[in-house]
């Protein structure tokens, strides 16, 4: 997506009438979102001295194949043993006979919120849990940086339920090279561990030297393209300036454009109407050389040799190809906040709010748009390239966690085996983070971040759903079945289904508030 409050939506658009637009983004300009609850008691389970999962199929995203039955033992947080027989001493056990277990899931794109305040971090928070995922990028605008770090901070030291969380800036640079450096310097030792979401908005030259610098210090840095400045970078372009990965897919099919220089565009296109662009760039990969062609072939390897790492955030365009079903997903009716429910309804005002008037037509072009996208994904992967999971939840009738899960599923059908889903859902997402030698994988040493999930999601990723699945029991009867069991983050063993309880309860709370504030307005306008 490509702008994440009203008023960034503003000044992108003055940006697309007038293509001025400053880049000097004050340290001291801090605001605040409200803070999450402190952990209460009963509120997750451990660490535990020692801890026993015992019996379970292991998944260990390594890319290997499923195994079981396999002991996990866990001594505070860390695995210290896969697979052998179990000690003595054990102080808890978890009977996982007849479950699933995988590593601990990230989701590489995550605003934990988007600007409303009526909606607390927990809603987020707790539905990511709840799905497996847990570690998460925070890329809140830079006035809700220090937010953000202290969110970070908290989750390390386990004082809130909430994924483990790494800082990454929405930072858009300074004016000169040697400011931006400067910045990029004090943002490092802050705690500020990736540039994301948006891309540097000056010179070339100060690009790639904000690019070079971010390597020195470590930064990850994976961009999301502005359309607005192609002239400046393509997402090769990027690359070979020392991008690491892109963010959703703006300025990619035009690195393959064969017989045009740009785009084209209708007459009557205009850029700041949301509408008109997501219409339009659902036309955009059928504009690019087609699968087997020398220049596609070339952009591939090339991308492949420059370890680049894609991140195509499917879900929260989903809407464009099947509208009338992704607002009609059966876990919007207890699960869909009211603050994100009245941002996504269509309105000629709201930011990602262009389902109006939106056309079979529309959803016929974007459908294509995917399927060509998808190809050439399932082609990197192919070639060894990094693909991973991020989801922008929070746009466009995405939802947090339930929004992870379909995202897996459309790498499914995008070509990838459910084993290959579970290993950019798990070891390459932390790859992409420098987590790899934490979380990721199933492997003694690594921090005790867990999935145990009840159902085979090598045979359906739906299992891994809130909301469940429904499955034919041995007595003939269709049943409820699925979802997470448990979701362990730093050896603390969270319920999953009471997460999601949690959540219901606060979206209900939520909705009575509506409510009365409703019946309020209208007894005082009668």
């Amino acid at each position: 997506m490509e702008s994440k409050n009203s008023s960034l939506t503003a000044v992108f658009s003055a940006c697309a009438m007038a293509l001025a637009v400053t880049m000097v983004q004050p340290a001291n300009a801090q605001a605040t979102f409200p803070d999450a609850a402190p952990r209460a008691a009963g509120e997750g389970d451990g660490p535990y001295a020692r801890l026993l999962i015992e019996g379970g199929t292991i998944i260990d995203g390594t890319g290997a194949p499923p195994r079981g039955p396999v002991n996990i033992v866990v001594e505070g947080n860390r695995i210290v043993s896969v697979g052998e027989s179990p000690p003595d001493g054990i102080t808890h056990r978890i009977d996982a006979k007849g479950l699933f277990i995988v590593p601990g899931m990230v989701d590489t794109h995550v605003r934990v919120m988007n600007g409303g305040r009526d909606m607390t971090p927990d809603y987020a928070l707790k539905l990511l849990l709840a799905h497996g995922v847990t570690t998460i990028t925070s890329m809140q605008p830079m006035q809700y940086l220090d937010w953000a770090l202290k969110l970070s901070q908290q989750s390390a030291r386990n004082e809130i339920v909430a994924p483990r969380v790494q800082p990454w800036a929405d930072y858009r640079g300074q004016p000169t090279a040697a400011e931006t450096k400067a910045e990029l310097q004090k943002l490092y030792a802050r705690g500020v561990r990736g540039l994301g979401e948006g891309a540097i908005w000056s010179s070339p030259e100060v690009i790639k030297a904000s690019l070079i610098e971010a390597k020195r210090l470590g930064f990850r840095v994976s961009w999301h393209m502005n359309p607005l400045h192609l002239y400046k970078f393509n997402a090769l372009e990027a690359a070979r300036a020392g991008l690491n990965g892109l963010a959703h897919w703006y300025n990619l099919p035009e690195t393959m454009f064969e017989g045009q220089a740009l785009q084209h565009y209708p007459e009557d296109y205009n850029y700041a109407d949301v509408r008109s662009r997501f219409r339009q760039s659902g036309r955009l990969w059928k504009q690019a050389a087609p699968s087997g062609s020398e220049l596609r072939e070339r952009v591939l390897n090339e991308f492949r040799a420059l370890d680049f790492t894609f991140e195509p955030t499917f879900s929260v365009y989903e809407a464009n190809r099947d509208y009338m079903g992704t607002r009609n997903a059966e876990w919007n009716k207890e699960y869909l906040h009211p603050v994100l429910a009245r941002e996504f309804q269509p309105s000629a005002t709201g930011s990602f709010a262009h389902f109006y008037d939106w056309s079979s037509t529309d959803e016929i072009e974007w459908r294509e748009n995917f399927r060509l996208w998808m190809q050439f994904l399932n082609e990197y992967k192919n070639r060894g390239g990094r693909v991973v999971l991020g989801t922008d939840s929070g746009f466009m009738w995405t939802t947090f966690g339930f929004g992870f899960v379909r995202n897996m599923e459309l790498l499914q059908e995008a070509g990838f085996t459910p084993l290959e889903v579970l290993s950019s859902a798990t070891r390459q997402g932390a790859e992409h983070l420098n987590m790899a030698g934490q979380v990721g994988t199933i492997e003694v040493g690594k921090l005790a971040d867990l999935v145990i999930v009840n159902g085979d999601p090598m045979k359906n990723l739906k299992v891994f759903y809130g909301t469940g699945i429904e499955t034919l029991a041995s007595d003939g009867r269709v049943v409820l079945g699925g979802g997470v069991k448990y979701t362990i983050k730093d050896g603390i063993v969270f319920d999953a289904p009471k997460l999601l309880a949690d959540v219901r309860e606060m979206v209900r709370k939520a909705k009575e508030k509506d409510q009365a504030a409703a019946t309020v307005s209208n007894n005082t306008q009668h």
